[in-house]
């Protein structure tokens, strides 16, 4: 009895404590199922029951999948696959996997899970279904796979290396190593000053560039390294400390590119390039001195235009002046040619005057040559008289008293006889004077006569040339009026060469500023070069 009550007991424990497991059991799983996607499959793939997290992640509703096959979340390929096959016939067996699997969702966009297969027994030990706990990683996966397909692109484009803390190779890629010359071999467990100038390693600056990689300190730059044989090799690399989950530097990887050639061929623009800059400070300067003269050569030619422009407008003025003068002197030739006419028509009329004239001038000559013989004439009665009545008186003077009276009547006569006779001479001087005159006009008269016939030839030869003048200043007019029309466009020339020329002036300014630029920037150019050659 006390047996039986025993055994009850104990039955009833065991059933309590089955009890408290399934409950247990059944938490357990609700706590899985709120964190994780979970599914589950008969052996043979045929889904029984999806959690939300499943359905969510893959974008479908249990309708839509109860009853149907596994492989509708699997790539096509996959599924026909003899590992497909295989995969469910071990899950069947009892067998377990976890991994890292590619799925499809509903909209056919792919989603990377890491998933458990996991086989349910049953109290034989016997599989019967299969239970899929499942957490969707599709961000980490592409993250991670972006990572690594970085990483394996710098590997092929760069010189990759890494470090231990202390500066010791762990590992070289190929490009590495072929661009320094080595082996792995060779440099694997050495150190990284075999790669640099001992005179840099025994250095501060070395052993703080080490120092400050081991406390996390990154670094990049232009750096000179030796590779196999001493040879020269230039890189722009980075030196990446990479860190454990504690925040601690594990190693250094260092990421490389060369440059050797560039660096070779950039000191060897930079010498030309410094060589040049010389030649371009050389050519600046004179060119500032060139400007310096176009620009006081421009000013000047500026200024000379300016004078030529106004001289033309004065030549222009002159040549109106000319113009009206030539045409007033076109009048008076016109005016000339009549008066040449007159003239001589004149001087036909003066000549035949002159001709008369000294035919009465001849006339008198000869009556004043007959006045003479008068006059001696007169002069002779004169003197006969003179000495009649000296000889009356003589007479006179010896009859006494009774002559006195006719001594009287003698001197009258002898007085009048001494006048006819002064009277006579001053008749004679005076013809004399008009005989003298009368020759003298004879001969001027003869000479204006001569001078008439010149002026009668001068006249009309006057006349021929002041017509042929007529003709020539006709031309004259003509070739001034030209001459304006070309002075107006010469002024007009010259007016464009006065602005070009202060265009040009002003240019030439310029262009001296734009030298003085240039000089200094070739300064500043040699400058820069002697700090690339230092760099």
């Amino acid at each position: 009895m006390r047996s039986s009550q025993t055994a009850t007991k104990g039955n009833a424990g065991i059933s309590t404590l089955k009890q408290k497991h399934n409950r247990d059991y059944v938490a357990t799983f609700e706590a899985v199922s709120r964190s994780q996607a979970i599914i589950e499959f008969n052996l043979d793939g045929t889904i029984v029951n999806a959690n939300a997290n499943f359905l969510g992640a893959l974008g479908y509703t249990l309708d839509e999948i109860v009853g149907r096959h596994h492989r509708m979340f699997c790539l096509e390929s996959y599924t026909k696959s003899p590992e497909y096959s295989e995969f469910w016939s071990r899950l069947r067996q009892g067998e377990f996997f976890s991994e890292l699997y590619r799925r499809v969702r509903k909209d056919g966009t792919h989603i990377w899970i890491e998933a458990s297969y996991n086989p349910v027994f049953d109290a034989k030990g016997t599989p019967v279904s299969v239970v899929k706990f499942a957490t969707d990683v599709t961000e980490r996966y592409l993250r991670d796979k972006y990572a690594e397909a970085q990483i394996t692109a710098i590997n092929k484009a760069q010189a990759v290396i890494a470090f231990d803390t202390d500066g010791n190779v762990l590992e070289a890629n190929d490009n590495f190593l072929k661009t320094l010359g080595y082996r792995l071999d060779d440099i694997k467990g050495c150190h990284h000053r075999m790669f640099c100038d001992a005179a840099y390693t025994s250095t501060r600056d070395y052993q703080d560039f080490w120092a400050n990689l081991c406390r996390g300190q990154f670094y990049s730059g232009e750096f000179h390294r030796k590779g196999s044989g001493g040879k020269d090799v230039w890189i722009i690399a980075s030196y990446n400390p990479i860190f454990d989950q504690d925040g601690k530097v594990t190693r250094v990887v260092k990421y490389a590119t060369d440059i050797t050639k560039e660096k070779v061929l950039y000191n060897t623009l930079v010498d030309n390039f410094g060589k040049a800059c010389l030649n371009l400070s050389s050519s600046a300067e004179q060119l500032m001195r060139s400007a310096t003269q176009v620009s006081s050569s421009s000013s000047s030619s500026n200024g000379q235009a300016v004078q030529v422009a106004a001289a033309c407008e004065e030549v222009y003025r002159s040549v109106q002046g000319v113009s009206t003068a030539t045409e007033e002197m076109n009048a008076t030739v016109k005016e000339i040619a009549s008066s040449a006419n007159q003239t001589s028509s004149m001087s036909n009329q003066a000549k035949e005057n002159a001709k008369q004239a000294n035919e009465a001038v001849a006339n008198l000559g000869v009556a004043s040559d007959e006045i003479g013989s008068v006059s001696k004439v007169i002069s002779s009665i004169a003197q006969q008289t003179n000495l009649l009545a000296l000889n009356a008186t003589i007479e006179a003077a010896r009859a006494g008293e009774a002559g006195r009276g006719f001594a009287v009547v003698a001197n009258e006569v002898k007085e009048l006889a001494k006048q006819t006779s002064k009277a006579t001479d001053d008749i004679t001087a005076r013809i004399l004077k008009i005989q003298t005159s009368t020759k003298s006009t004879i001969e001027a008269l003869s000479l204006i006569s001569t001078m008439i016939d010149r002026i009668n030839q001068m006249a009309t030869s006057t006349a021929v040339a002041t017509e042929e003048q007529a003709a020539t200043t006709n031309e004259v007019a003509r070739l001034i009026a030209e001459s304006n029309r070309g002075v107006q466009s010469i002024t007009s020339s010259i007016r464009e060469v006065a602005e070009a020329s202060e265009v040009s002036s002003s240019g030439a300014r310029e262009t001296e500023q734009a030298a003085a630029q240039l000089a200094h920037l070739s300064t500043d150019l040699k400058g820069l070069v002697e700090i690339a050659r230092a760099s």
